[in-house]
């Protein structure tokens, strides 16, 4: 029965998928070894062979996998009722909440995108800036359609907003995934993903200037 035979086949792909994402997460690439991957899925070394070429292919393919997965994460996450503004926000808490229920994909990220790695693992490059690309150009038609529904300002180049607002997500990500970076905040509270998506949509639509009652805006 080849279905069977097939399924069986991905099952165990997947398996070797989530045993390598936890242990290279907890050790990094260089010091993973093939034998570790094996015992934490529960198989013969000889078997990841029989889907994976080497530790390089199979670190490439966790990856891949995780940027698959954000990828369908935050395209769930918005509808078509939503106007443009609703769905930046929207991408923002997902961006934010898939990393922050995820500490071990960030920890994988982190790591593989440093300039150290990314010149180890150079086919990992291709795929990665292909997903950046397409969330920037689905950026780019979300502001670009609020310009058009006169939702957001038109005197300001696009590409400038939706730069601007990928740095404040991505910063955000760092800091709730790394707390050990962030500023001396004592007096702050632990927010969620939708509070800091939040915050960065005020700051993105209304900047921090104050407002005196009666004034306008710099």
């Amino acid at each position: 029965m080849p279905e069977v035979q097939d399924l069986k086949k991905e099952q165990r792909r997947t398996t070797i998928i989530r045993a390598s994402l936890r242990v290279f997460s907890r050790k990094g690439y260089e010091t993973t070894v093939l034998d570790e991957i094996a015992r934490e899925a529960r198989l013969a070394k000889g078997t990841l062979y029989l889907y994976f070429k080497d530790k390089e292919d199979l670190y490439f393919h966790v990856m891949l996998s995780v940027l698959e997965r954000l990828e369908a994460f935050v395209a769930k996450q918005t509808s078509e009722s939503q106007n443009p503004l609703e769905k930046l926000a929207a991408v923002a808490r997902a961006q934010i909440g898939f990393f922050v229920d995820n500490p071990e994909y960030f920890r994988l990220f982190t790591a593989a995108f440093n300039p150290e790695m990314a010149t180890i693992h150079k086919k990992l490059l291709g795929p990665f800036f292909e997903k950046r690309r397409r969330l920037g150009e689905y950026l780019y038609g979300l502001v670009e359609e609020g310009k058009k529904n006169h939702l957001i300002r038109g005197d300001i180049n696009t590409r400038d907003v939706v730069l601007s607002y990928m740095g404040m997500v991505n910063q955000a990500v760092q800091s709730v995934c790394m707390p050990r970076f962030e500023l001396n905040t004592q007096n702050d509270h632990p927010v969620s993903p939708a509070q800091t998506a939040g915050s960065i949509m005020k700051i993105l639509l209304q900047g921090i200037a104050a407002r005196p009652e009666g004034g306008t805006s710099i």
